[in-house]
């Protein structure tokens, strides 16, 4: 027989919400009904079965006939649930007309056992959050870290020519797209291998770095300094037409003999190639143009900047 809920409020509640175990059995002691808290617990096959049977200590013993006079007691038992564990629960058996009703509530001492396990269970993964945020925050901080190094030149701290060749085509598309100007220049110590014969290549070095850090102090957030490879580097200047990328360009050549960067009085000086960007050029031309003009500045005498011009894209020949 099906338990008529819809009529009955509290029978409705015991039987499909309350946290309590409830069961019915014939007086032989076979589990007739079980409410769905139970069913959870031990199983939706359990009626049909003898309620001795699902107890995890079968050495509980019960006169169902003195129960089903009319005298309710009380036991403390032991049920195996169906995740495998073992819950206390305090019974209580009534007896009406040819049946038992069961009702059991969890062990005061095992729900506080629960919840402390909860507790701990919670603190733990508290505990893991937290370490799991730690950890991809350092992550994130590595990555960050592997992606400055990837785009980094190690000895100048400079942008290397793979960075470069990934801004060049942004800054180039930016500035067609708002008719901006945009110009770059080419630079190379002069004589740059007798310094290294002469002084040494450490002394070589510290002259790269020297020449990084003038070019650094000396433009701005906006620009993207680079270098190009071995003496020779690149500066490309967004919202700067030719005239004011060769102001930048002289401001620098002249700066740098005053820098003593071989730190015995021997000056160094640089040679500089400028370019602007024309209508329709691209990043190969651009940069072309740039370098045939630091080859003139070279040819010329060094120690000075000469601007590229149209014709440069496309030369007539020797």
């Amino acid at each position: 027989m099906m338990w008529d809920t819809d009529r009955q409020p509290v029978l409705h509640y015991l039987v499909h919400q309350a946290p309590v175990l409830f069961l019915v059995l014939d007086k032989h002691g076979i589990i007739q009904q079980i409410n769905r808290f139970g069913s959870r617990l031990l199983g939706p096959e359990t009626p049909g079965k003898i309620f001795q049977d699902i107890l995890n200590d079968f050495h509980h013993t019960f006169c169902l006939d003195h129960i089903a006079a009319g005298s309710d007691t009380v036991h403390l038992l032991d049920f195996k649930i169906l995740s495998g564990n073992v819950q206390t629960y305090h019974c209580r058996f009534y007896s009406a007309k040819d049946q038992i009703l069961v009702f059991g509530h969890l062990d005061i001492d095992e729900i506080e056992s629960l919840s402390s396990e909860l507790l701990a269970v919670n603190q733990e993964l508290n505990n893991l959050t937290r370490e799991l945020n730690r950890k991809n925050r350092e992550l994130a901080r590595a990555n960050e870290k592997i992606l400055a190094l990837s785009r980094t030149d190690h000895l100048t701290g400079l942008a290397n020519r793979g960075y470069f060749s990934e801004r060049i085509d942004q800054m180039i598309s930016l500035a067609v797209r708002k008719s901006h100007p945009l110009s770059l220049i080419m630079t190379d110590i002069d004589k740059f291998k007798t310094i290294n014969d002469t002084y040494g290549h450490d002394a070589g070095d510290r002259v790269l770095q020297g020449f990084a850090d003038l070019m650094k102090t000396s433009t701005r957030t906006e620009d993207l300094v680079a270098r190009f490879g071995g003496e020779e580097f690149i500066i490309l200047l967004p919202l700067t037409d030719l005239c004011e990328a060769l102001a930048y360009a002289e401001r620098i050549r002249l700066a740098l003999p005053q820098k003593n960067l071989l730190q015995n009085g021997h000056p160094i000086f640089a040679s500089f190639g400028v370019s602007q960007l024309l209508p329709d050029e691209d990043r190969a031309n651009l940069i072309k143009r740039a370098d045939m003009a630091l080859y003139r500045a070279k040819t010329s005498g060094r120690n000075r900047t000469v601007t590229a011009t149209s014709s440069d894209a496309h030369p007539s020949g020797p």
